[in-house]
């Protein structure tokens, strides 16, 4: 603003008694920043918070991918009254084996 004539900065000199040091009071603002963020830890406790929420959301894309997520998760159906009997997985078993006994008997497979 100051090359280009505009606004206030147009009046403004780079002498060393005159106002320099409105042209360089942000950059001093800024290594003063830094270099307090850096000795109190705060650069890499920020560092360690993006890295966990990062990991946190892969989880929780993956998890709505398998349907296990809150968004996917499905309601649960109601537990059948104990006078139905289910079927076992040792009959579910014992069934497909009979099947695949029968197709080995077969001629024709």
């Amino acid at each position: 603003m100051n090359w280009t004539g505009i606004g206030p900065p147009a009046d403004w000199n780079f002498d060393f008694t005159g106002d320099l040091w409105k042209f360089v009071s942000p950059f001093i603002a800024a290594v003063v920043w830094w270099a307090w963020s850096d000795s109190t830890g705060r650069t890499q406790r920020k560092a360690i918070e993006r890295m966990e929420e990062r990991k946190e959301d892969r989880r929780l894309k993956a998890m709505e991918a398998l349907g296990m997520g809150p968004k996917g998760r499905k309601k649960s159906r109601p537990a059948p009254p104990p006078s139905v009997a289910r079927p076992t997985g040792a009959g579910a078993l014992e069934e497909s084996q009979d099947r695949d006994l029968g197709r080995r008997e077969d001629p024709r497979l």
